[in-house]
C-alpha cells in the first residue's frame, strides 16, 4: 500500500472511531435524566486526611472473624458488564462518595453521570488479619446498576480511614494476610460485579515501602486476570520521601497500577492552622514531579470541593462542603476575600471569617488553573473528592475545560492505529 492510499486508510478509521465515539457520548447524554431528586439538608464531612476517622454514624462490622476469608456467591452477580469507552469527554473524571448514596451525593451524581467516568465509594476498611469490613452503605445495587446504566465505573475505596488502631501495618507486614486480603478483595468485586478496587491507605511508614509496593503489586496482577481496574489514592508529594508519602514508591507503583490518584489537597490540613486547601502553585509542583516518575497517562491530580473551617484561638478545623459555607455566607452578609498569590506563586482560593473562625475554600478559577496544568502535562485526568454539595460552577469549568479536549481519547486512538 502506497503511503497516500494509507493515508486514506487512517483517515477513515480515525473518522469511524471518532463517530462512534460521539455517538455513544449522545447517547449517554440524552440517558442522564434519571431518577428523581432527593434533597437532604448538607452534614458536615471530614475529607480523606490523615487525622480523619469513619463518622461513627457508621456502624462498622466484620462478616467473618478478622482473619477469615469472604467468598460472597459470584454465581448470583451474573455475567460480568463489557467495559465501555473510557475516558467519555477529553480525561477522566473520577468522584470520590464518602457518604451514602443519596440527597445532594445522588443529585450531584445524576446532575454529572453524562462526564463522570468513575465513582469510589467510601464502602470497605480491612482487618489486621486481611478481612473486609463494611458499612450498612455498601454494596448498594441501586448505585451500581444506576452507574452502569449511565457508563459509569464503579471502583469502590478501602481505606484505613479508621478510629482506634490502624489495622494496615499488621496486614502488610502478614504475607499471608496480605494475600487473604486480596483474595477477598478479588471475590467482592466479582459478586458484586464492580469494575475494579481503589486503595486509599493512608500515613504509613516508611518501613513499610516494600510491603506496600508487594501488595499494590500483586492485588493489581490479580484485578487484571479478571480484565478488572486497579486505582490507588497516594499522598501528594515533591520527592520520592516527601511528605506522608514516603512508603508509596511512585515509579514501583506507576507501572503496575491503571491511575495514580495524587490528593492534591489538605496543604493546610485540619490539624494545622488555617490557610489555603490547595493553592495551585503546590499543585503544580507535585504535578511535574509526578509526571517525572510516573507515565503522565496514569496520572489523576485530586481536587478539593470542600473548605476547612478553623477556630482562630487554635483547635482542629472540620470540612465543610460548598453548600454550607455559602449558606454561612449568605445567612451572615459576609465579604468573600480571595488569594489570588502569595510571593508571585499563583493560589486562587476564598476565605472568610466571622465570630473568631477563619474558613478556607477553592475558586472555580482555582479549578480551571488546575485543569490547565492537567492539559499542559497531559496527565490522565482528575478526582473529585468529594461529590455533593459543591459550587455548581465547578461543573460549568470542568465541562467546558475537559468535555472539549479531545486528546486523551485521541491518545487511545492512536494506541490501536498502525504505524505511519
Amino acid at each position: 500500500m502506497n503511503r497516500r492510499s494509507f493515508s486514506a486508510v487512517r483517515k477513515t478509521l480515525i473518522g469511524l472511531v471518532l463517530f462512534s465515539a460521539i455517538f455513544g457520548w449522545v447517547l449517554m447524554a440524552i440517558n442522564t435524566v434519571g431518577l428523581a431528586q432527593q434533597v437532604l439538608t448538607p452534614a458536615t464531612v471530614p475529607t480523606a486526611a490523615a487525622t480523619s476517622v469513619v463518622p461513627t454514624s457508621v456502624a462498622l462490622f466484620s462478616p467473618t472473624s478478622s482473619a477469615a476469608p469472604i467468598f460472597p456467591d459470584v454465581s448470583s452477580a451474573g455475567a460480568a458488564q463489557t467495559p465501555a469507552v473510557h475516558p467519555k469527554t477529553g480525561r477522566y473524571i473520577a468522584a470520590w462518595l464518602p457518604d451514602s448514596f443519596s440527597g445532594e451525593n445522588r443529585k450531584s451524581f445524576e446532575e454529572n453521570a453524562d462526564i463522570i467516568d468513575e465513582v469510589s465509594p467510601f464502602w470497605y476498611t480491612p482487618t489486621a488479619g486481611g478481612g473486609l469490613q463494611f458499612g450498612q452503605d455498601a454494596r448498594d445495587m441501586t448505585l451500581v446498576e444506576l452507574a452502569h446504566s449511565k457508563n459509569v465505573l464503579v471502583i469502590p475505596s478501602v481505606h484505613n480511614v479508621v478510629n482506634g488502631v490502624d489495622p494496615v501495618p499488621a496486614l502488610l507486614r502478614n504475607p499471608d494476610a496480605r494475600q487473604l486480603h486480596i483474595r477477598n478483595i478479588v471475590n467482592e468485586v466479582l459478586a458484586y460485579n464492580y469494575d475494579g478496587f481503589d486503595i486509599d491507605f493512608e500515613a504509613l511508614d516508611t518501613s513499610l515501602r516494600a510491603e506496600y509496593t508487594a501488595f499494590v503489586t500483586d492485588l493489581a496482577a490479580a484485578l487484571h486476570e479478571h480484565e478488572k481496574i486497579l486505582t490507588i489514592a497516594v499522598h501528594a508529594k515533591t520527592s520520592d520521601y516527601g511528605g506522608l508519602g514516603g512508603f508509596q514508591d511512585w515509579p514501583a507503583l506507576g507501572k503496575v497500577v491503571d491511575r495514580l490518584r495524587i490528593m492534591t489537597y489538605d496543604y493546610h490540613w485540619r490539624g494545622g492552622g488555617p490557610g489555603p486547601v490547595a493553592p495551585v502553585y503546590w499543585v503544580s509542583e507535585v504535578a511535574e514531579y509526578a509526571s517525572s516518575v510516573v507515565d503522565p497517562s496514569k496520572v489523576i491530580i485530586g481536587v478539593p470541593f470542600y473548605g476547612y473551617n478553623w477556630p482562630l484561638g487554635g483547635g482542629e478545623a472540620y470540612g465543610q462542603t460548598w453548600n454550607i459555607i455559602n449558606d454561612i455566607i449568605r445567612s451572615r452578609g459576609l465579604t468573600v476575600n480571595l488569594q489570588e498569590s502569595d510571593a508571585g506563586r499563583e493560589v486562587q482560593e476564598n476565605w472568610i471569617t466571622y465570630n473568631g473562625r477563619e474558613v478556607w475554600f477553592s475558586t472555580s478559577r482555582g479549578l480551571e488553573a488546575k485543569i490547565s496544568l492537567v492539559q499542559r502535562l497531559d496527565l490522565a485526568g482528575i478526582a473529585i473528592w468529594r461529590l455533593g454539595g459543591e459550587d455548581p460552577q465547578n461543573w460549568t469549568v470542568i465541562r467546558n475545560k475537559l468535555a472539549q479536549d479531545p486528546f486523551e481519547s485521541q491518545r487511545s486512538i492512536n494506541r490501536v492505529l498502525p504505524e505511519p
